[in-house]
């Protein structure tokens, strides 16, 4: 329901052992997208929390091929989108879940989510 409203279409590719995801641009991204590609819009923060809410939920794939399609769109529109929300938007994808997109000082989250990872080990104190 969010990526329509951002504009955005998942397509899953389930014939493989491995279900492959691809979020891909909708034939109304043009209209919709004037609402949030915009500098500074609240829609930023709200994507950070989307891309890091799949990837609790379970949803890494998910969650990447929504990130990539935004580092596609940050891409073929830049200067729209500022180092700090591309740097949330990364962080979000690809950090540790116990470690939120704006810490700076690597402190330790929840303690549930600490011990989420994506091989199931434990992160070391």
């Amino acid at each position: 329901r969010m990526l329509k409203f951002y504009g955005f279409l998942l397509l899953i590719d389930d014939s493989e052992h491995e279900p492959v995801c691809q979020v891909i641009t909708a034939d109304n991204f043009t209209a919709v997208s004037r609402n949030w590609i915009t500098r500074f819009d609240h829609n930023h923060l709200r994507i950070t929390r989307i891309i890091r809410s799949c990837r609790v939920l379970g949803l890494e794939a998910e969650a990447e091929a929504f990130y990539e399609a935004l580092t596609d769109i940050a891409g073929e529109r830049r200067g729209v989108f500022s180092r700090k929300t591309l740097m949330f938007w990364r962080r979000a994808a690809e950090r540790p879940l116990h470690l939120a997109p704006e810490d700076e000082n690597g402190v330790r989250g929840l303690d549930w989510l600490v011990n989420i990872y994506q091989d199931g080990d434990e992160v070391e104190e």
